[in-house]
């Protein structure tokens, strides 16, 4: 991706309703926290691996809980209350992403690569067992051209890109209101007094500002076990925002 200069501030109206329908459907989420379990390495129903995990419960990550939410698919809509995602729809919300997410098009499971490396992922804390499959032949690049087949997008990363092709993303961080996404980086995502978009450059969460600006709506295992898998967090904590997204009207 060639760079793109990200505007300070906003260039898109804000949509105050469409912000509180979309933080309506987020709290689902949260109020269904329980009932689910951040699953690091991305292994959530959108790259086709299992949907619950052997406790009965949904495997979530940031990019999963966003774009369920940017869907209009509150948690009573969700895959993981009817147990699988085939027939899921954004129903008739007017800033519902109706072609973000092909849901008809995920696979209920991986049936080549992760079936012939005997689906390592499952055991690991972290996710894939990447020496396992290493050694059996099989790379991260071909794991990922995997997903990428399925037509999803999947990632912070590629959710960014999304967004900033729509020409929604803006860097200001006093003008960021509820209902916009915002973006974190590990490193590496700006170089100094920039504002450039490195192509795919570290975007690793992604999270929705809540009614508290200071605060947002995410799915993240950086507290541990304990912490739910949907909660709410301070959007200036551990990382510091790279940008944020304003799409809804």
């Amino acid at each position: 991706m060639n760079y793109a200069q990200i505007p300070e501030k906003p260039q898109n109206a804000y949509c105050a309703q469409a912000a509180k329908e979309m933080l309506a459907v987020a709290k689902t989420y949260l109020a269904h926290a329980e009932r689910l379990v951040y699953s690091y390495g991305s292994k959530t129903f959108l790259s086709g691996y299992d949907l619950f995990d052997n406790e009965g419960r949904g495997n979530i990550d940031c990019s999963t809980f966003v774009m369920l939410v940017l869907s209009g698919i509150p948690y009573e809509k969700s895959p993981y209350f009817f147990g699988s995602a085939k027939g899921m729809s954004a129903g008739s919300q007017s800033w519902a992403y109706h072609d973000l997410v092909d849901f008809g098009a995920i696979p209920d499971h991986y049936t080549s690569i992760a079936e012939r490396i005997g689906r390592p992922y499952l055991a690991g804390p972290k996710g894939l067992d990447l020496k396992k499959a290493a050694d059996m032949g099989v790379t991260v690049e071909m794991l990922a051209d995997e997903i990428r087949a399925t037509g999803t997008i999947r990632r912070s990363v590629y959710l960014a890109e999304y967004f900033l092709q729509c020409g929604a993303c803006f860097t200001d961080e006093a003008s960021a209101k509820p209902g916009d996404l915002v973006f974190y980086r590990s490193s590496g995502f700006f170089s100094d007094h920039e504002r450039n978009y490195q192509g795919r450059a570290e975007i690793n969460h992604v999270g929705i500002v809540s009614e508290n600006p200071e605060m947002m709506i995410n799915s993240s295992g950086s507290s541990g076990k304990e912490k739910p898998a949907v909660s709410l967090e301070p959007i200036f904590g551990m990382r510091k925002p790279v940008m944020f997204a304003r799409f809804m009207c």
